[in-house]
């Protein structure tokens, strides 16, 4: 294992130990013992993770956190928070803020080593895709893939929830062909501009391909991103279409969670729930429902 690291802590023997127990993967370790010197250092050196401690002076990690997730240039770099503190709540907070992973001092060498792997891994997938739609500007489908597979790892080791949701906006052939494809693509990147509006900066929007975006909600069940989706639909209708046209542009969407979606199919449930959002007329919000009650409708 190869690569860069920026260790934040502000004990000086902290960065000798990591140090140590990270030299038989030859990494290169960068060093900061505060929040102010990690933002500066994670966008000069632009490191290929970032290992911060919670409590820092001058800027906590949580604070650094959420400003290196906010800055482009350095938003993809994946975090793991190393903090003493085991409450559950920090636990949530650092993960809802963007981090990938936490990991509770003191901390077992190979356990240390087995989790900077993994989130090595990760960047190198994700540097390895094209993660930009060129469109739209938001994530594409290659990056929602990858950071579905990571959510859902997190949500199942915290016992938390994940929302995904899956919008499709309507009737995208026929605007094209009525009003051209310069229409439709600023159909598209009016969708994007008004989800990424709404949303937080834990959370992910993708387009997925054509017509369709994909979300996932960091902590939300499908009733509570319900809400949120309703929102937007409410907020397309009302804003859409560009141009001063009088078209009307809507959108349809589904919403699937973890507690009703094994890791395999909780995409697949939220696009089944678009595709009844589109049969029951479109415009609408469609929950996932429980695949016993599936079967018992279709029968």
């Amino acid at each position: 294992m190869a690569g860069a690291i920026l260790l934040v802590d502000d004990s000086i023997p902290l960065h000798r130990l990591v140090g140590h127990q990270l030299e038989p993967d030859q990494v290169k370790l960068h060093s900061a013992y505060d929040g102010e010197s990690a933002l500066a250092l994670a966008l000069s050196h632009r490191p290929d993770l970032i290992l911060m401690d919670v409590d820092l002076p001058q800027l906590d990690g949580f604070e650094a956190c959420r400003r290196l997730k906010a800055n482009p240039a350095t938003a993809s770099i994946p975090i793991i928070f190393l903090s003493a503190d085991s409450i559950d709540g920090d636990k949530i907070k650092g993960l809802d803020l963007g981090a990938m992973d936490y990991i509770t001092k003191p901390f077992k060498p190979e356990e240390l080593r087995a989790r900077v792997r993994a989130a090595l891994r990760s960047k190198d997938d994700l540097d390895a895709a094209t993660m930009i739609d060129g469109l739209t500007g938001l994530w594409n489908g290659q990056y929602f893939q990858i950071q579905l597979t990571a959510k859902l790892a997190l949500a199942r080791r915290m016992g938390r929830s994940l929302a995904c949701i899956v919008a499709d906006v309507d009737h995208l052939d026929a605007l094209n062909a009525s009003r051209g494809r310069d229409f439709g693509n600023d159909v598209l990147r009016s969708v994007a501009r008004i989800m990424l509006g709404q949303l937080r900066a834990e959370d992910t929007v993708c387009r997925l391909d054509g017509g369709r975006f994909g979300l996932l909600i960091c902590g939300a069940n499908r009733a509570g991103a319900a809400h949120l989706t309703d929102r937007l639909r409410a907020q397309i209708e009302r804003q859409l279409p560009p141009r001063g046209s009088k078209i009307a542009v809507t959108c349809s969407f589904g919403v699937a969670d973890t507690h009703i979606a094994d890791d395999a199919s909780i995409l697949d449930r939220a696009d089944a729930a678009v595709d009844r959002a589109k049969q029951s007329g479109r415009n609408r919000v469609c929950i996932a429902r429980h695949l016993a009650e599936e079967e018992q409708l279709a029968a």
